[in-house]
C-alpha cells in the first residue's frame, strides 16, 4: 500500500506548486505596461486637417459665367438705316455691333409688277431721284416678275409704317402684301447693357413695330 501513499503525496505536491505559482504570477495588465517600449515618448497625433479648396482664378470665373447681351432686331433694308441712326444716338461705342440673323418674314412693301423690264427700270430710276435707294427688282419668272421690292418685314405693322414713310417721299404706287419667306436680316447686339441701356432699347423697340428685344448670352466671338 506504500505506492498509494507516494502517489497521493506526489499529487499534493503538484497541486501545491500550482496554487503557489498562480498566486505569485505577475498581473497580465501590469505586464503589458512593462512591455511598452519608450512609453514616455508616445504622443497623440491630431487628425489631418481637411484641404481648403483653392478659389478659381478671375479668368476661370469669367469662362464659367457668360456675359449678358441684348439683341434688338431684326431689320430689312427698308428700316436698317433708320435703326442705325437710332442706335448711334445711344452712344454705346464698341459694345454694340451688327449681326446677321435668319428670320421668317411675312410681309413686304413693293411696287406691283410692271409690264416690261424697261418699265421696271424706269420706275427704279424715279425712286432713286426721290432718295429711295433701297429697292430690288424681281427678275425671276413667275407672278412677281418685274415687281420692285422696297422692303421685307416680320410684321404688318412695321410694313405699313414704312409704307407711310415712302408715301411722304412721294411714292404712290407701293403697297403692302403677304410674302412669307426665310431671309437673313440684321440685328443689333449690345454687350453687357446697363439698366439705362436696357430702358433706352425698350423705347426704341416701341418706335419700330414688329422688332424684338431679348436678353441672350453673348456669343464667344
Amino acid at each position: 500500500m506504500k505506492w498509494i501513499f507516494f502517489l497521493l503525496l506526489a499529487a499534493n505536491l503538484v497541486f501545491g506548486g500550482y496554487v503557489y505559482l498562480r498566486e505569485h504570477a505577475p498581473n497580465p495588465d501590469a505586464q503589458l505596461l512593462r512591455n511598452q517600449v519608450n512609453a514616455d515618448q508616445l504622443r497623440i497625433v491630431p487628425p489631418r486637417p481637411k484641404a481648403i479648396p483653392v478659389p478659381s482664378s478671375p479668368q476661370a470665373q469669367t469662362t464659367a459665367t457668360p456675359s449678358a447681351c441684348m439683341e434688338w432686331g431684326s431689320f430689312g433694308s427698308g428700316e436698317l438705316a433708320r435703326a442705325q441712326v437710332a442706335v448711334d444716338r445711344l452712344a454705346l461705342g464698341d459694345r454694340v455691333r451688327r449681326i446677321e440673323v435668319s428670320v421668317t418674314v411675312g410681309y413686304w412693301v413693293y411696287i406691283p409688277p410692271l409690264k416690261t423690264k424697261a418699265d421696271m427700270d424706269r420706275k427704279a430710276g424715279e425712286l432713286r431721284e426721290i432718295g429711295v435707294l433701297d429697292h430690288y427688282p424681281v427678275l425671276e419668272a413667275g407672278r412677281w416678275r418685274y415687281a420692285i421690292s422696297l422692303g421685307i418685314f416680320r410684321s404688318e405693322e412695321g410694313a405699313r409704317k414704312y409704307l407711310a414713310s415712302l408715301r411722304a417721299k412721294g411714292v404712290r404706287s407701293a403697297t403692302v402684301g403677304n410674302r412669307e419667306q426665310r431671309v437673313s436680316q440684321t440685328a443689333f447686339l449690345v454687350r453687357e447693357p446697363t439698366d439705362e441701356d436696357s430702358a433706352n432699347l425698350a423705347v426704341l423697340k416701341s418706335e419700330f413695330p414688329g422688332t424684338d428685344l431679348r436678353a441672350i448670352e453673348c456669343p464667344v466671338s
